[in-house]
């Protein structure tokens, strides 16, 4: 079974932890969405791979990419993700 909802990428650009981290925040009934799971990444190439992973598509992950190089966060809406 597949879960949906929207894929975040926040880059911190302060502190000494995880540059990047992705989330994956399902679609649920009303407005209180909280993350599903998060990883974290130092290389932006981290973050590449992961995405490929998880099965997103080449254009949503240079998307994504694009978005991060011009600010601090990307968002993926409307992706479905296995359980597992």
């Amino acid at each position: 079974m597949a879960n949906e909802g929207t894929i975040r990428v926040h880059r911190s650009i302060a502190g000494t932890g995880a540059t990047f981290r992705v989330a994956f925040v399902p679609y649920a009934d009303g407005d209180d969405s909280k993350p599903a799971g998060e990883r974290s990444f130092h290389q932006l190439q981290e973050v590449r791979a992961f995405l490929k992973l998880l099965g997103i598509g080449a254009d949503y992950i240079k998307d994504v990419l694009r978005q991060l190089t011009m600010g601090r966060s990307a968002w993926v809406p409307n992706v479905s993700i296995p359980e597992k």
